[in-house]
């Protein structure tokens, strides 16, 4: 499994139900993402989060700003395993 990188942001959701709808959605788009557990650091509401490359922010948001489906928050990752809560 590949390590995220400070280029990588993790997407948190309300649910499993909103993680999976998100995922679909992101895939149809073309925008590169994976589901991975969600950081200890981050939450524990939901298992699932998914993982895009920063670089694609705004792409992930038009997609899926089209079918209202914006997550509960967004995170960069920083040194050593910290996270950074950004806008989405």
């Amino acid at each position: 499994m590949s390590r995220p990188s400070s280029e990588e942001m993790v997407l948190i959701f309300r649910g499993t139900h909103q993680v999976m709808s998100a995922e679909k959605h992101l895939k149809k788009g073309g925008v590169a993402m994976r589901l991975i557990p969600v950081p200890r650091r981050l939450t524990s509401d939901c298992g699932l989060a998914i993982r895009i490359p920063a670089g694609l922010q705004a792409k992930a948001r038009k997609v899926l700003s089209a079918v209202k489906l914006l997550p509960k928050s967004a995170h960069r990752l920083l040194n050593q395993g910290e996270y950074e809560t950004v806008p989405f």
